[in-house]
Order: structure tokens, then C-alpha cells, then sequence
């Protein structure tokens, strides 16, 4: 009995995470906490053919913002983005949407990509992205930390250097 209710249970749940296939891609790293320097490309993946709806968002309370939108052609001819902003954040309304003929015109793969920029150095700013209309489980989620650029840390370092000759 009880592992029938754990086999309903995992059904449920890979139903449920089969029905959010949508994943968000910062600089190629996909998940967790992403290290960027400055500005970082951000795109939205879906794993299936189908149409959907979301909120991709910059958490409100972090630092940072979404520009420079683009729809690329796996999402189809009838997708579509606008600037959405709430109490959760502020972001992009995303559809993609099939045609009314109800042809598939839609690719599983990148579907968005857009601009993440304004951190400052050593922010970490949290990325969401939605497609219930509760916003209450997000599809994907990302932190997102700026980090000094290689060539600012060289000359931090040898900076150091340089003072801790001076002192002997």
C-alpha cells in the first residue's frame, strides 16, 4: 500500500515538472548560483514543442535588470514578450503561442534571450521564472553574483604587491 502511494506521488510530481519544461540559461550555466562580470546573456530554454506562458522576473528586493529582449525562432511566429512589473519583480510577460491553424510552429530549444545588467560588484540578484499564473513555483531559478573581471583582480593583485615591497 504504501508503495503505491509513493508511485502515485512521483507520477504526480513528473507530471507536474513535465508540464514547467522551461529552464533559464545565464552565460551557458544553467541553475544555481552563476558568477558573471558586469552583464550576463540570459536565455529561456524550453524542453517541449508546446505553447506556454510566463513571467521571467529579476526578484524584487535585487539588484539588476532585464533589457534588450529578442525572440528567437523556436518560439514560432506568435510569440511574444512585453514589460511586466509587480511586487515579485519586475521582467517580461512570455508567450508562445501556436498558430490558429494549430500547426506545431514551435521548437523545443532557446526560445528568448535578453540582457541581465546593473549589479554592482559582489550583488548576487535572483532571476525567476514563472509559468503559473500564482507565482508560487517557479519553473527555474537562478542567483546571479558579479564578480570583479579577471583583469581587475590582476591589478588588484599586483597592486598588493607592489605595496608590500614598499613596506620592507
Amino acid at each position: 500500500m504504501m508503495m503505491k502511494r509513493f508511485f502515485i506521488l512521483m507520477l504526480v510530481l513528473g507530471i507536474t515538472s513535465a508540464a514547467n519544461a522551461v529552464l533559464i540559461d545565464v552565460d551557458g550555466q544553467i541553475a544555481g548560483a552563476v558568477d558573471i562580470e558586469e552583464t550576463a546573456f540570459v536565455t529561456v530554454i524550453s524542453e517541449d514543442a508546446s505553447s506556454w506562458l510566463g513571467y521571467i522576473l529579476v526578484e524584487a528586493g535585487s539588484p539588476g535588470a532585464l533589457s534588450d529582449i529578442t525572440t528567437l525562432d523556436a518560439a514560432g511566429d506568435l510569440a511574444a514578450f512585453s514589460p511586466y512589473s509587480d511586487p515579485d519583480g519586475t521582467g517580461y510577460e512570455l508567450t508562445v503561442s501556436m498558430s490558429p491553424g494549430g500547426e506545431p510552429v514551435i521548437a523545443a530549444g532557446p526560445q528568448f534571450t535578453m540582457t541581465f545588467s546593473g549589479a554592482l560588484l559582489g550583488e548576487t540578484s535572483t532571476i525567476s521564472l514563472f509559468v503559473d499564473p500564482e507565482f508560487t513555483i517557479p519553473a527555474a531559478s537562478v542567483a546571479v553574483t558579479v564578480v570583479p573581471e579577471p583583469a581587475t583582480i590582476l591589478l588588484l593583485g599586483f597592486g598588493g604587491l607592489f605595496l608590500r615591497r614598499r613596506k620592507q
